[in-house]
């Protein structure tokens, strides 16, 4: 594989003459109308160090032509806000912008429908909670009608009370946009959700699908959980995670790739990013594949590992089901970096 661990920004690489040097993130969507490919990033600096000036979150890198066969690193043909690329949302760090004090706004995912960008984001209220529970603040939506210029934050948002999950704890907050279709049914957008953070979220993600229409994306009433009250089905009152006695996970990740329902998520307890598949997102799942190690397994010595690494998020123009492109985020919490996002090609799942 021409491609596996490619850096792919900091000043360095394509991503420094857009003021983006440490990033995370790397989220990939298609710009369906032209072809191009966004990639989202999360808290941004000028530097390639965390702190390093000019702080940014989200900001969005725009390529004009992705090579899914691997040969090709990724590379970035523009910013949007230009050189250098601009934060996306108005709102202020470490401040209250109308629903409590927040520190940051982080992406979970993005998707193009008739025109209009979806952004799905978390505003983070502390990222050093002992409980993190307590990390999110709420979970929203932004939408751009001029392909990512410009930005209007929906006024409704999922706060993180527990008010749409169970015992104090909301299930929504991170959310993967798995794409407009499931089987016969083209009508809805669907969504894989969890919770924030990494230390409690256990079983793995919930489910939820919306009609693929402005209007109704922007109504919570219309949102269905799968769930399960004696049988699985859409319209269930509580969703039902779907994997019984899954480990606590992170980033996550759903694409329909080539009609096979495509899952990447961190792997907490495993120190992965590990994949899934399943041939639609409410039929079953494959048991896990680890793909790409933060540590070298014991059993595979001279393997080659990426430390302190998370995220692992699916291009949507990946080759085909099993040959998947993941962006990896690795970040050393000790010096500042490496705080960088990473290529995978290949992966099978």
């Amino acid at each position: 594989m021409s491609n596996w661990g490619t850096v792919i920004t900091g000043t360095p690489t394509s991503t420094g003459r857009f003021g983006v040097g440490g990033t995370d993130l790397g989220i990939p969507y298609l710009r369906t109308h032209d072809g191009s490919s966004g990639y989202v990033f999360g808290d941004t600096f000028a530097g390639d160090t965390v702190g390093s000036g000019n702080w940014r979150s989200p900001v969005l890198l725009i390529q004009e032509a992705f090579d899914p066969t691997g040969d090709t690193a990724i590379s970035f043909t523009s910013g949007i806000g230009g050189n250098p690329a601009t934060q996306l949302l108005t709102y202020t760090h470490d401040a209250d912008n109308g629903h409590g004090s927040e520190v940051t706004r982080i992406p979970n995912d993005a998707i193009e429908i008739d025109g209009r960008t979806w952004l799905t984001y978390t505003a983070v209220r502390d990222w050093t909670a002992v409980d993190d529970r307590y990390g999110a603040l709420y979970a929203a939506l932004a939408y751009s009608d001029d392909h990512g210029r410009t930005w209007t934050d929906h006024a409704v948002v999922w706060p993180n009370d527990g008010s749409d999950g169970y015992g104090g704890w909301s299930p929504l907050m991170m959310q993967s946009f798995a794409g407009i279709g499931n089987n016969d049914d083209d009508g809805h957008l669907y969504i894989a959700a969890k919770e924030w953070g990494r230390a409690h979220n256990q079983n793995g993600p919930i489910l939820m699908r919306v009609p693929a229409t402005s209007a109704a994306i922007l109504d919570k009433a219309r949102y269905q959980h799968w769930g399960y009250d004696g049988s699985w089905r859409w319209g269930s009152p509580t969703p039902t995670p779907l994997f019984d006695g899954m480990g606590p996970i992170g980033e996550l990740s759903v694409q329909n790739i080539g009609g096979t329902c495509c899952m990447s998520y961190f792997d907490v307890n495993g120190y992965c990013i590990s994949t899934r598949t399943a041939p639609a997102i409410d039929r079953v799942w494959t048991g896990p594949t680890q793909q790409i190690h933060g540590q070298a397994p014991w059993w595979k010595p001279g393997f080659t590992a990426f430390p302190q690494l998370y995220g692992g998020y699916i291009h949507p123009a990946s080759a085909s089901p099993t040959s998947l492109t993941l962006t990896v985020s690795q970040w050393n919490t000790a010096r500042g970096r490496p705080y960088q996002v990473m290529q995978f090609d290949g992966i099978n799942p």
